[in-house]
C-alpha cells in the first residue's frame, strides 16, 4: 500500500503532509452514526433513559436527600451489620457520622454520593451478572461478549462520554450511564469465570440426579460461583467510586462535585473536608461489599489493584494449584497422498489469483474509484492492474495478500505439519481462500456510477475470481480429510449463544447495508445554478465594494455551508446509484446463519463437522468484512475532496468481525491430529517414574 501512495502523489512518505492524504474519515461516521440515532430512535433513548432517571429521581433525590441523617446512617450500619459484621456496622456508623458532622452540605453530597453508586452499582448488577452466567454457559456469547469488554476498558471515558451528553444531556442520568459502561465488565468477567471454574463432575451429578437446567445453574453453579461473583461485585463498586470526579465533570452531584470546585477555586478547606467525607464514603461502601476473606489492604491499594486488573480481574481471586502430568512422545500426524492432491489444487488456484492482481482489473475508467474521483470516470483505452489506485485498488492488494497467505499455508503444512505457526494451516487456508473469492467477487459484480457508463471489468478480476474459487475447492477438499482434532473435548450440546451471536451479526450487516456507504459533498454535486449566481452576484458586489468584502466573505461561507447540508448526495449500499455492494454483504450474512448451523450442532455434535463448518463460516465473515474495508479504504487512499465514505461501510465491517468472532471458540481448538509412542518419555533431566505415579502435583 505505501510504495503505491508515493507513486501516486507528489508528497514523499517522510513528509508529515503525507498523512493527509490517507486520512480516514472516522469522526465523520460517528457523527454520522450520532445524527441518525438522535433523529429517528427517540423511542429507544427514552426507555434507555428511563430506568436510571427513575432509580435517581426517586432513590437519591426523593428518598435519601430528604430523608433524616439519623435514619440514613443507622439504616447503612444495619445493612452492614447484616450484610458483614456488627464491627463493620459500628464503623460505617461512626464514618457516616462523621461524614454529617461536616455540616449540613456536606451530609447532602455524602447522600447523593452513597445514591448515585448504588444505582451505577445496582443497574450494574442487573446487567453483569445475567450476561456473565450466558458467558459462562454458551461460549458463543463469551467470544462476542468479551471483545465488547476490552472496548469498554480499553477507551478512555472522555471519548465516550459525549456521545452521552448528545443524546441524553449534562447530569446524573449521562454520568450514571458512564459510570456503568466504565465499571461493569469486571463483574461479567468475573461471573463468567466463576461459572466456568465449577467442577464438571459437580456439575454432572446434579444432572444425572435428574436436576432441571435452572436447578443446576441455581443450586449447583451460582452457589459454588458466588465468591467469583462478590469479588467482581466489589472490583465493579471501586471502579465506579474511581469515576465519581468523572461524574462531576459531567455535571453529577456529590461529593464528587465539592472535591472539582475546591480544586478549580484552590479552597484548601473545601478540599480538606469533601475529601475526608470522600474517603469515609469510599472506604464504607468497600467493606460492606467485600468478603470476610479479604478484608486486607487500604482502600487506595485496592483501588489501584482494581484499575491495574480491569481487563484481567481473574488476578485478583486465590490462585490454585497446578496438576502436571508427564506426556508420552508424540508427533502429528504426516500428509497423505490424498491431502497433498488438495493442497496442490489450493496452492495452484492461489497462484492463479496472485498473477491475477498484476493484470487489467478496469478498462476504460476507474469501475471503483471513480465514485470518489472525477478524473477516473472517464479514461478511454487505458486498463489498470488490480494494484493501480484506479483499478483493483485496496480489492486487489487484499486479494494478493489472501492469496499469498494461502500458498505459505500449503508449504508450512507440507514441509513442517502440525509445527508451523497456527494459521498457516488448512483452516487458516480456507478462510484466506473464502475471502479472496469473496472480494474478488465483489469488485466484478460492483455496479459501477452512472457518470462513468464505460467502465468495463479487465480479464485480471475474472482470472481471479476463478484463480481463488480454486483454491477455495481446494481447501474445502482439504479440510474434510485432514487429520485434525480438538485439544478439548466440545460439548455435546447445541450452541445457541454461538447462533445468537451470527444472527445479532446478520442483523449489524441488515443496518450497513441500508445505511449510507457514500458521501459526496464536492462543489460541482452542492452547488446548484440558483446557488451558482448567487455566489458570482456576491463575487461580483465584494470586487465592487472593497470595504464589505469580510462581510460578503462570510455570508458566502454560510452560503457554502447551506449548500453542503441541503445538496449532499447519500448513498447507501444497497440502492442502484451506488456500488450495491451491501446487497452482497446482506447475503453472504444469511448464508454465514445458515452455515452457523452444523457449525453449532444442529446437524450433530461430530467434532470434525463443526470444525469444517465453523471455517466455513469464518470465511464468510472474513468475506464481508474484507468487501467493507477494502471499499473504506480504496477511498482512503485517493478520492476528492468532500467524498467521505459513510458509516454503512464500518457498521457492515463490524458485522463481518463479528461473524467471524462467533467462531473462534471452535476454531481455536483444533490442531493437527498427534500420533504417540506407546512409551512414555520424560523431558531431558527429569527423573522416571512407575505409571502409577506419573502425576505430580505442583505447589
Amino acid at each position: 500500500m505505501i510504495p503505491l501512495a508515493q507513486e501516486e502523489t507528489d508528497v514523499p512518505i517522510t513528509d508529515n503532509a503525507w498523512l493527509d492524504l490517507w486520512e480516514i474519515p472516522f469522526g465523520e461516521w460517528v457523527d454520522q452514526a450520532v445524527d441518525w440515532i438522535d433523529t429517528n430512535l427517540e423511542g429507544l433513548l427514552a426507555i434507555i433513559e428511563w430506568p436510571f432517571e427513575t432509580l435517581i429521581g426517586w432513590f437519591v433525590q426523593d428518598f435519601l436527600v430528604q430523608a433524616s441523617w439519623l435514619w440514613v446512617v443507622l439504616a447503612m450500619g444495619l445493612i452492614a451489620a447484616l450484610v458483614r459484621n456488627v464491627k463493620v456496622g459500628a464503623f460505617v456508623v461512626v464514618a457516616l457520622t462523621t461524614c454529617g458532622l461536616l455540616g449540613n452540605d456536606y451530609w447532602i453530597e455524602t447522600a447523593r454520593t452513597i445514591g448515585f453508586i448504588a444505582v451505577a452499582v445496582v443497574l450494574c448488577v442487573i446487567v453483569g451478572i445475567p450476561i456473565g452466567i450466558l458467558a459462562g454457559r454458551m461460549d458463543g456469547v463469551w467470544q462476542t461478549t468479551r471483545p465488547v469488554l476490552d472496548a469498554m476498558q480499553v477507551v478512555h471515558s472522555f471519548v465516550y462520554m459525549l456521545p452521552f451528553i448528545f443524546f441524553w444531556g449534562i447530569g446524573e442520568v449521562s454520568a450514571t450511564m458512564v459510570t456503568m459502561i466504565f465499571a461493569v465488565p469486571p463483574l461479567i468477567r468475573l461471573t463468567n469465570l466463576g461459572i466456568r471454574q465449577v467442577p464438571g463432575d459437580v456439575v454432572e451429578a446434579a444432572r444425572a440426579h435428574g436436576a432441571p437446567e435452572w436447578r443446576v445453574l441455581l443450586d449447583v453453579q451460582i452457589p459454588l460461583a458466588r465468591p467469583a461473583i462478590m469479588t467482581g461485585i466489589n472490583q465493579t463498586l471501586l471502579l465506579a467510586i474511581s469515576m465519581l470526579g468523572i461524574a462531576a465533570i459531567m455535571g453529577a452531584g456529590g461529593l464528587g462535585r465539592l472535591l472539582f470546585r475546591a480544586l478549580s477555586n484552590q479552597d484548601v478547606a473545601l478540599a480538606a473536608s469533601a475529601g475526608l467525607a470522600f474517603f469515609l464514603v469510599a472506604v464504607v461502601l468497600d467493606r460492606m461489599s467485600q468478603r470476610e476473606d479479604t478484608d486486607t489492604g487500604n482502600l487506595w491499594h485496592r483501588i489501584r489493584q482494581a484499575w491495574a486488573h480491569r481487563r484481567d480481574p481473574e488476578a485478583l481471586l486465590p490462585e490454585s494449584g497446578a496438576i502436571a502430568v508427564y506426556k508420552p512422545a508424540e508427533r502429528f500426524e504426516s500428509v497423505t497422498g490424498r491431502e497433498r492432491a488438495a493442497m496442490l489444487l489450493t496452492a495452484i488456484g492461489a497462484v492463479v489469483a496472485t498473477v491475477a492482481v498484476f493484470l487489467p482489473w478496469s478498462v476504460d475508467a476507474g469501475k471503483i474509484s471513480a465514485y470518489g474521483v472525477r478524473a477516473d470516470q472517464d479514461l478511454p483505452g487505458m486498463s489498470f492492474s488490480g494494484f493501480d489506485a484506479s483499478g483493483g485498488s485496496i480489492f486487489g492488494w487484499l486479494v494478493f495478500a489472501l492469496a499469498l497467505f494461502a500458498i505459505f499455508s500449503v508449504i508450512v503444512t507440507f514441509l513442517r505439519p502440525g509445527r508451523g505457526p497456527r494459521w498457516l494451516t488448512v483452516d487458516g487456508a480456507l478462510i484466506t481462500s473464502m475471502g479472496a473469492v469473496i472480494t474478488a467477487a465483489a469488485f466484478l459484480l460492483a455496479n459501477p456510477p452512472d457518470l462513468a457508463p464505460n467502465a468495463q471489468n479487465g480479464f485480471g478480476v475474472i482470472l481471479a475470481v476463478i484463480g481463488a474459487g480454486l483454491a477455495t475447492v481446494g481447501a474445502l477438499q482439504w479440510i474434510r480429510i485432514a487429520p485434525h482434532s480438538a485439544l478439548h473435548p466440545l460439548k455435546a450440546d447445541i450452541s445457541w449463544g454461538r447462533l445468537v451471536g451470527v444472527s445479532v451479526a446478520a442483523i449489524i450487516l441488515v443496518i450497513g447495508a441500508f445505511a449510507a456507504w457514500s458521501f459526496d459533498g464536492r462543489t460541482d454535486v452542492v452547488v446548484t445554478p440558483e446557488i451558482q449566481a448567487e455566489i458570482d452576484r456576491l463575487t461580483q458586489l465584494a470586487e465592487d465594494n472593497p470595504a464589505d468584502a469580510g462581510a460578503i466573505s462570510a455570508e458566502l461561507s454560510s452560503l457554502m455551508a447551506g449548500a453542503q447540508a441541503e445538496g449532499e448526495i447519500v448513498i447507501d449500499g444497497v440502492s442502484d446509484e451506488g456500488a450495491g455492494l451491501g446487497v452482497w454483504t446482506m447475503l453472504l450474512g444469511l448464508v454465514a446463519v445458515a452455515t452457523s448451523l452444523p457449525a453449532i450442532g444442529v446437524l450433530g455434535f461430530r467434532e470434525h463437522r463443526q470444525w469444517v463448518w465453523s471455517a466455513i463460516t469464518a470465511g464468510l465473515g472474513a468475506g464481508i468484512a474484507l468487501i467493507a474495508l477494502a471499499w473504506i479504504n480504496t477511498f482512503v487512499r485517493e478520492a476528492d475532496n468532500n467524498f467521505i465514505t459513510g458509516v454503512g461501510s464500518f457498521i457492515t465491517l463490524t458485522g463481518g468481525t463479528f461473524v467471524v468472532a462467533s467462531t473462534m471458540s471452535v476454531l481455536k481448538e483444533f490442531r493437527r491430529s498427534k500420533v504417540y509412542d506407546d512409551e512414555p518419555s520424560a523431558p531431558a533431566g527429569a527423573h522416571t517414574r512407575p505409571d502409577e505415579e506419573a502425576v505430580e502435583e505442583l505447589v
